[in-house]
């Protein structure tokens, strides 16, 4: 599936960047708009492994790290395995994640729709419809979940999205203005 993933927004010309495993709190969540009393950082959550350190809890700080290191337009895809400490019958504590960042002048979020509507029709069939849910994630404003027409007319929740929040291009030193 990664592979797939991969050769869909290949077409696109989607650099991949792949972060560490091990991530510092300023690339997982400080620079990533997430507060410091954020659920998402307790010991429930995240597995530290120091103060400072910690198992990747999603394939974000990758857009930290590839921003930090390269100057817009930017697009590019961040795969790799994320961990939670989950210990439920529901969750996994390790799994993998796909993330894609696109920065430039004069994106919309009927730019990240189409693209997202493109992606969906090459990896199920050009009949899938999608729909946008408003959702909230520290580091996208707005924030969407993303469903899939399913079988017998259902919808299933595919991913989560967003327009980067201009407080985490700030924080990579990108005038979220241009």
């Amino acid at each position: 599936i990664r592979n797939e993933i991969i050769n869909v927004f290949s077409v696109f010309c989607f650099e991949i960047f792949e972060g560490p495993e091990i991530e510092d709190d300023d690339h997982n969540f400080t620079r990533l708009n997430v507060l410091k009393d954020h659920p998402s950082r307790d010991m429930q959550d995240t597995f530290w492994l120091t103060e400072e350190l910690l198992l990747r809890t999603h394939t974000s700080p990758g857009q930290i790290r590839y921003m930090d290191k390269q100057n817009p337009p930017l697009k590019v895809l961040v795969p790799g395995k994320v961990f939670r400490s989950d210990s439920d019958a529901t969750h996994s504590p390790m799994f993998s994640q796909m993330e894609g960042l696109v920065v430039d002048e004069h994106i919309t979020l009927c730019d990240l729709q189409g693209m997202l509507d493109e992606f969906v029709k090459a990896m199920f069939s050009d009949d899938v419809k999608t729909r946008l849910r408003p959702s909230y994630f520290p580091f996208t404003d707005p924030s969407i979940e993303v469903d899939l027409k399913w079988k017998n007319g259902r919808w299933l929740e595919i991913m989560g999205a967003g327009m980067v929040h201009p407080n985490v291009l700030r924080n990579c030193g990108i005038d979220p203005d241009e």
